[in-house]
Formats: structure tokens, sequence, C-alpha cells
């Protein structure tokens, strides 16, 4: 599986030694991983300014810009850093919440020691009445108020100093609980195999049409997704667990099913791609809230016109429902994996703000009795019309 990716996030108004800081830790993270790449403010402008010219708003959005370009990039299992002064709170809060590893490292540099570097020219322009909008002086910046490290990068300290107060920060990574790969890597490889498709496969097998492509979003054993591939339709599976994904590329006997080891919530390679069907069988309620709302719009833009989501999911009403330790909203974790509870009415709300109709929603017993379990499940189809 792509391990999660890292951003550096090193800011600072112009002068303060971004990109020189910035280049001298990507030589060092490369003695480790040639996976490490750098964005500084000028190579970003050539990427993303078309049309953006220096109002607040062209500014912000151009911060925010620079953001998603490194939220793709880590996703990829990438380590990025990116040297910019895009001081807004509301980017630097997009980078927590979207970065698992993430890292954000102020340059405070004194007013006297950047006018008297005045590298580019800028400050003395500027005191000449030859340049406007410069951040921190006549534009308005956003100073970090949490960053990870403040380097008070005055002349005091080395350039390799200064790296190396980055290098020995431990990389905090938010947790969704990792999709509790290990286990289901456990379970997979313990549990006995099924052949049979669940009921809920059998249920919109009717939907679907021959030559097809369709996404089934944590596959575990791919005892759907090879029913749907024997029906003739192109399947993608994913899912995180890389024991179920190894076992099912060496058993797979057929050219038209092909499984992936990733994180379904978030794959950027993955939904640019173009499907008829997405399949959901128990993995929306693996995920949290903030989650299950990506998927849905990951999954909007995956799906050709006319496509169709179909979810299977618990239900809040689930009498496991309380049990094990609370681990968000509606969720616990119990038995040794995360399980959230759906509330019907909030999912199809999200889904109708991803730009869903929706076809079908229901919530009963016996759409997946499990043993001695039978308890309410939601099953909804979703359409984009």
């Amino acid at each position: 599986m792509v391990k999660e990716g890292i951003l550096y996030w090193i800011t600072g108004l112009s002068g303060a030694g971004k990109t020189t800081i910035g280049n001298r830790l990507f030589y060092e993270l490369r003695k480790e991983s040639p996976n490490v790449i750098i964005l500084d403010g000028d190579i970003l402008k050539n990427i993303v300014s078309d049309n953006l010219g220096y109002s607040d708003a062209d500014r912000r959005k151009r911060a925010m810009k620079y953001a998603l370009l490194c939220r793709t990039l880590t996703n990829q299992g990438l380590i990025v850093i990116c040297c910019t002064i895009a001081m807004y709170d509301e980017v630097r809060e997009y980078n927590r919440q979207n970065n698992k590893g993430y890292i954000e490292v102020f340059l405070d540099v004194p007013v006297d020691v950047l006018q008297q570097r005045d590298q580019k020219g800028m400050y003395s322009q500027f005191k000449d009445g030859k340049v406007q909008n410069l951040a921190g002086f006549d534009v308005q910046v956003e100073y970090p108020k949490h960053p990870d490290l403040v380097l008070k990068n005055d002349g005091t300290l080395t350039i390799r100093e200064c790296v190396d107060e980055i290098l020995k920060l431990s990389v905090k990574y938010s947790s969704d609980f990792d999709r509790d790969i290990q286990y289901w890597n456990t379970y997979y490889t313990n549990k006995q195999a099924i052949d049979t498709p669940s009921r809920f496969a059998e249920f919109i097998g009717s939907r679907l049409k021959k030559g097809k492509n369709l996404l089934e979003l944590g596959c575990g054993n791919g005892r759907d997704s090879m029913y749907f591939a024997h029906m003739g339709l192109n399947v993608t599976g994913i899912d995180a667990s890389d024991a179920t994904i190894a076992d099912l590329i060496e058993k797979c006997d057929t050219g038209n099913c092909y499984f992936i080891c990733d994180d379904f919530v978030c794959s950027p390679a993955l939904f640019a791609g173009q499907f008829d069907y997405c399949y959901s069988r128990f993995s929306i309620h693996a995920i949290n809230e903030k989650q299950e709302i990506e998927v849905l719009h990951n999954v909007y833009g995956a799906l050709k016109q006319g496509g169709e989501f179909f979810i299977e999911t618990r239900s809040i009403n689930d009498d496991l429902y309380g049990q094990g330790k609370q681990a968000g909203k509606n969720a616990y974790i119990y038995d040794g994996h995360y399980r959230r509870f759906i509330i019907k009415s909030e999912l199809e709300e999200n889904a109708r703000q991803a730009g869903f109709h929706i076809v079908y929603s229901e919530e009963k017993k016996d759409f997946a009795p499990y043993g001695d379990s039978n308890p309410p499940i939601i099953r909804m189809i979703l359409s984009k019309e």
C-alpha cells in the first residue's frame, strides 16, 4: 500500500529564508527517500496563478490552490516541501485537516532584518513607492497561531541548524484508524473464504449491464467483485488490507477484474477514472462522517452521467451501537476495529449535497443476517443525473 505522504509547510514573509531552508531540507530528506519534491513561491505561481491578481480574494484563492496541489501530492505518498507566504488561517487549517502527515514551520524574522536582506529588492522598492501589495506591510497577513516550529531565522542560527531543528520534529499523523489494516489482515487471513456473493450484490445485480465499469470501495475478500466480474462487468476493487489484495491478485483468474491496495477515501488516481457504477458494502461505516462526505463527492466526480452508487451500511439502530470505546460521533472501537453507525436521513442529505439523486433508500432487517445477528441495515441507490 502507498504510504501517506508528508507536507512540510514552510511559511514566512518575503526574505525570511523559506526557499533556502526548504532546499537544504529537500536534500537532507532525499538521503532517506527519493519521494521528495519541493515547491516554492515562484514555481507555484507559474503553475496556478493564471487569471489571479493580487486582491485579497485572489491571494486567498491562490494560497488554497497551493494547498490543494500539495494535498494531491501527499495523497500519492510523496513528501512535499512547500515554501510560501500564503499566511491565511483557513489554508493552514485545511492543511492540518487534509494531510495525514503535516509539519508547519514559521520563519519569524524581524522587519529590520528583512529590509537589510532585501534579496529581491522588494522592500527598497516598496519604500520608494515603486511596489505595492507587499505582504506584511500594506497587505495584511494572518501569522501562524499554532505552528509546529518557530524559527527565529535572523542570522543567529545557521541554515544547517535550522534544518536540524525541523528534522527533530516527529511527524504527527492524523488518526483515521488507518482503515484498521492490521485487524483486517488478520481477519481475512484467518477466515475461510466465502465464494458466494452477498445479498446486496444479488439485489443490485439486475441493474448492472455487461461491459460497464464498476468500482468497489472496500472490496474485502473480493466475493462481490468476482461476482460482478463473472457477470461480464469490468471491475476495479480497492481495499486497504494488503494481505487480502495480494491474495486476490494471486487468485484472480479473470482479465476483467483488477485489485488495488490503497485508501478508497482519497486516492486521486482512482477517482480520476470514469465509472458506470460504484459499489460500497460495509465500507461507509468504516470511515468518519467527514470522510463519508469526501467519498460521496469523489464518487460523484468519478461516475459517468447517469451512473449509480450502491451503498449498504450499518445503521444507528444496530444492536452493537454504543459498545466499545467512543471514537467520534456515533462511532466506536469495538472488537478490535472501528465502526460508525449511520443515520439514514443524514446520509441522504450528504448524498444530496454531493449532487446525487436518491433512487432508493430503505432501512430494515433481513438485508444482511449473519449467524444469530440480524440488525437493521441501510441500503441506498444514488444516481448522478
